[in-house]
C-alpha cells in the first residue's frame, strides 16, 4: 500500500509556534479536515537548524488542512486557546515562542480579526509575533508523531502500512492516532472517518483491521 492519507480536493497551510511542539502535534492532529501535521523550527535566520542546534528558530507545528471542512480561523482560536500568549517566553532565548506564520493576505487579516477580539476580551496584550511565512526546517523523526511512538507495537503496526518513514509521517492516519494517545479523540470514530477518507475499499478494511489488532 503506497498512500493512505486522506483524499481532498483542496488544501491550505497553517503553521504555528507555541511552545514545545509535541502538544501541539496531537491537539491539531486530532482534528477532523486536518490532513497532516508535522513539526520542526522556523522563524529565524541560521541555516538547517536542528533541536541540538535550533538557534534563533522556534519549535513550530506545520498543518495541512482541507478548509471545506475546517476553517483558517477556527485554526487560529484554537492556537491561542491552547496557550498562554500573554507571557514573555524568552528564558529559553526563542525555542519556545508564540508565533504565528501567514501565508496570505486573507490568512493574516482573519488572525488579525481573532487577535483583537481576544485582547479585548482578555484584557491583555498577546505578544505573539506574526510573521510572513518563508521557511520551514523539518524536525528529527524522533520528534514527529512523538507520543504515539510511545507505543512501540502500534507504531510498528502502522508503519507497516507505509512504504517509507515520511509517508508514516505526514499520514492523517498517524496524526489521528497520535491524538488518540492523548486522549484526544475516540478509536470509533477515527475508524467511522475512515470510511470517508476515499480509499478502496481493500485499504479501508485493511485500516480498520490493522487498528483493531493492536493493543495499546
Amino acid at each position: 500500500m503506497t498512500h493512505l492519507n486522506e483524499q481532498t480536493s483542496v488544501f491550505e497551510k497553517a503553521t504555528f509556534s507555541m511552545g514545545c511542539f509535541w502538544g501541539p502535534d496531537s491537539l491539531f492532529g486530532s482534528l477532523q479536515g486536518v490532513t497532516q501535521t508535522e513539526v520542526g523550527y522556523a522563524g529565524g535566520t541560521s541555516v538547517d537548524p536542528t533541536y541540538r542546534k535550533m538557534g534563533d528558530h522556534s519549535e513550530t507545528v506545520d498543518i495541512t488542512f482541507n478548509p471545506e471542512i475546517i476553517s483558517y480561523e477556527h485554526l487560529v482560536r484554537l492556537f491561542w486557546e491552547s496557550h498562554d500568549a500573554t507571557k514573555d517566553r524568552f528564558y529559553k532565548e526563542r525555542q519556545y515562542i508564540s508565533i504565528l506564520f501567514y501565508r496570505n493576505e486573507d490568512q493574516y487579516e482573519a488572525a488579525k480579526k481573532v487577535h483583537l477580539e481576544l485582547e479585548q476580551v482578555q484584557g491583555k496584550e498577546i505578544q505573539t509575533e506574526f510573521q510572513c511565512f518563508t521557511h520551514f526546517y523539518k524536525a528529527e523523526d524522533y520528534h514527529q508523531k512523538y507520543f504515539l511512538r510511545r507505543f512501540k507495537g502500534a507504531t510498528e503496526a502502522i508503519k507497516n502500512l507505509f512504504p517509507d518513514e515520511a509517508s508514516f509521517i505526514h499520514s492523517t492516519l498517524a496524526a489521528r492516532l497520535n491524538g488518540f494517545v492523548r486522549e484526544r479523540g475516540q478509536l470509533p470514530d477515527i475508524k467511522k472517518e475512515i470510511t470517508h477518507w476515499g480509499l478502496t475499499e481493500a485499504d479501508t478494511e485493511l485500516l480498520l483491521e490493522t487498528i483493531d489488532k493492536i493493543r495499546w
